[in-house]
């Protein structure tokens, strides 16, 4: 068992973690931050190499994928960031090619290759911030963000949207054990049920409805790690709630941390 679970807070002006299923007129973000992009964030505060070939994991991804993450928006409003849509345009021609038919200087008939101006449309999150816990044993990652080092400079989805953290603690911790109703601190993936040979979403059970205290539940699917064969994201959904929960509710990876949070580690 590793010694301590290292938390801290991130923050960005802006943010945009493409959502790989939308297109055309405009691209959406995840609203939460998931576990490609932190290991990816840990990347980058590494210096390891990224995505540079197809079908092929890139060595930050390899090497990294164990450590087991937690989650935290802060400053949002029931697990929610403001967001505001950007547009521009990308008329380097990269982007969007096309060709016309012409003639050449010697009356030849060819084809020319140009390039279009493409519109672009993103929803951005504003001033996104969340904290991240992990468990590691990589006595370099440590280091670094403890003493706010990076080879590369992180961003919060695109290289225009750097990203800074501050705020580092450590916590001893145990394994989490229900004994009584509790409340989860971070995000944490719902469990799932089969049945009929179907696997279904099982409902999270709200514990006390104190309606005197403004409660709420967040859900969004996000991305948890790669396939091996399809090099596409691999999703779960999760929850984000201020309610308590039934301790017949199991969850798997919780841990009691010695401030008294409970979060959950994927």
């Amino acid at each position: 068992m590793k010694d301590k679970i290292i938390s801290f807070d991130i923050q960005a002006d802006f943010g945009f973690l493409k959502q790989p299923d939308t297109n055309e007129p405009m691209y959406l973000t995840y609203n939460m931050i998931h576990k490609p992009f932190v290991l990816g964030m840990f990347g980058a505060i590494l210096g390891k190499k990224g995505f540079q070939e197809n079908k092929k994991f890139p060595e930050y991804y390899k090497d990294l994928k164990k450590i087991q993450v937690g989650i935290k928006p802060l400053g949002s409003e029931n697990g929610n960031f403001q967001k505001t849509i950007i547009k521009y345009n990308n008329s380097t021609g990269a982007a969007n090619k096309g060709t016309f038919k012409g003639t050449n200087t010697k009356g030849k008939a060819v084809e020319f290759e140009i390039g279009a101006t493409l519109n672009i449309v993103e929803q951005t999150l504003v001033k996104p911030s969340y904290r991240i816990y992990f468990l590691s044993d990589n006595v370099e990652l440590i280091s670094r963000i403890e003493n706010n080092e990076a080879v590369y400079l992180p961003y919060l989805g695109k290289n225009d949207f750097s990203l800074w953290w501050d705020n580092v603690k450590n916590y001893n911790y145990e394994n989490f054990y229900y004994e009584n109703s509790y409340q989860v601190s971070s995000i944490f993936a719902k469990k799932t049920a089969i049945k009929d040979g179907k696997e279904i979403e099982e409902e999270v059970p709200a514990w006390e409805m104190d309606f005197s205290k403004k409660c709420f539940m967040y859900f969004e699917r996000l991305p948890v790690g790669y396939d091996a064969e399809l090099y596409q994201y691999v999703y779960k959904p999760f929850v984000y709630t201020t309610f308590k929960l039934k301790s017949d509710y199991k969850i798997d990876k919780l841990f009691h941390l010695d401030n008294g949070e409970v979060i959950q580690l994927f």
